[in-house]
């Protein structure tokens, strides 16, 4: 009885911190190396990004964690879907729904949340130029802006369903 009483809870936990990263802003390279050893390795100007794939509630996509000066100061998960349908949007809808579940259950109440528009529009069937479909933020949360957004992007006949996850220091003044 114990067995069956212990797997319950054990799933819930590991899918209650499925959606946030172990990485954390501050954190130096090789630390989170250590956390995400098969990530790969690219530098730009100043800056080195570690990248890994990473599946969250069916949604696959890729985590970025950016380094400058041997200091993490932004972490982004991002999954961009092409095929505009009513089953896409309601994946990434619910995906974003739990994801912004699991940091409310890790991070408290978000600061802001702000609702828009939750029901597919077709834009082939009525033209639109996008919209924001719900997007979460805690403004600091041990020391990091946290945001979680699921934008439907538009325009000029090119579509996409985006959600995505950033994590900056609570320092970072263009969380807008």
């Amino acid at each position: 009885m114990k067995v069956f009483i212990f797997l319950p809870i054990v799933f819930f936990f590991s899918l209650s911190i499925f959606a946030q990263s172990k990485a954390k802003i501050g954190m130096n390279i090789e630390k989170v190396k250590q956390l995400y050893p098969t990530a790969k390795s690219s530098t730009y100007e100043n800056t080195i990004t570690l990248s890994y794939n990473d599946t969250l509630y069916g949604l696959s996509g890729e985590w970025g964690c950016r380094f400058e000066n041997d200091k993490l100061n932004w972490i982004h998960f991002d999954r961009y879907i092409d095929k505009i349908e009513k089953q896409n949007f309601d994946k990434c809808l619910i995906a974003t729904n739990n994801i912004i579940k699991d940091y409310t259950k890790a991070f408290g109440k978000p600061d802001t949340t702000i609702i828009g528009d939750t029901t597919f529009v077709d834009p082939y069937q009525k033209h639109h130029w996008g919209y924001d479909v719900i997007e979460a933020r805690w403004n600091n949360f041990n020391g990091m802006k946290i945001k979680v957004e699921f934008t439907f992007f538009g325009g000029k006949g090119d579509y996409q369903f985006i959600v995505i996850i950033n994590y900056f220091d609570k320092d970072y003044q263009y969380f807008d």
